[in-house]
C-alpha cells in the first residue's frame, strides 16, 4: 500500500507475475515425476497388456503440485537476492550469468567495499582485501554498482531490501 503507484511496486509485481509463469511452467514439466517420486501418481497400464500403443495418452495435472510453488518462489528469492555477477561468464560463454557464491551473500552492502572477488580459470571464487583490514571490523562486499544503470534504487530496495546511501532519518 505504501509502494503503491511507485517504481518499487511496478518491479515487485512484475517479480511476482514473472514468478507465477515459472510455477506454471515448472509444474507441468515436472508436476507427474513429483508426484510420481512421492508415490501419488500412478503410470496408466496399457489397455491390452503386450501391447505398449494401446496404452491411454499421459494425463496432464489438473491442480498445482502441493510445495512447488513455494519450491519455485524460494528459488527465485534466492537468486534476486544472493547471487554475483563476476568474470565468470565470459569463462562459461554466458552473457549476464548470475550465480550463488556462498560467503558472499552473508556479507553487506558497500559501494566502496573492502573485498574484490573474480573467479579463476578454474572457476574457483579468489577474494581479496581492497585494504587492510583490521581486527573486528566488518568486511563489505558490492552487490551491484549504485551508479549502474540497471540497477536503479527501485530495483535494489525490491532485490535487496534496503536503498544504498539513505537511512531511517532521512526518510523520518
Amino acid at each position: 500500500e505504501l509502494l503503491y503507484d511507485s517504481l518499487c511496486y511496478k518491479e515487485a509485481n512484475d517479480l511476482r507475475s514473472e514468478v507465477k509463469v515459472a510455477r506454471k511452467i515448472l509444474n507441468s514439466i515436472i508436476g507427474i515425476e513429483i508426484l510420481k517420486a512421492r508415490g501419488e501418481w500412478e503410470e496408466e497400464k496399457p489397455l491390452i497388456p503386450f501391447l505398449e500403443f494401446t496404452k491411454p495418452p499421459p494425463a496432464t495435472l489438473k491442480e498445482p503440485v502441493s510445495g512447488l510453488g513455494r519450491a519455485v518462489t524460494g528459488a527465485f528469492v534466492i537468486l534476486l537476492t544472493r547471487a554475483f555477477d563476476d568474470d565468470f561468464d565470459s569463462l562459461i560463454e554466458a552473457e549476464d550469468a548470475e550465480r550463488l557464491i556462498p560467503i558472499l551473500d552473508m556479507l553487506n552492502h558497500d559501494n566502496d567495499p573492502s573485498i574484490t572477488y573474480r573467479t579463476n580459470d578454474e572457476g574457483t571464487v579468489e577474494v581479496k582485501a581492497r585494504r587492510d583490514i583490521g581486527a573486528g571490523e566488518e568486511i563489505f562486499n558490492r552487490y551491484r554498482e549504485e551508479e549502474e544503470m540497471n540497477m536503479p534504487y527501485h530495483r535494489f530496495f525490491s532485490r535487496f531490501g534496503f536503498v544504498p546511501g539513505i537511512t531511517r532519518e532521512d526518510v523520518m
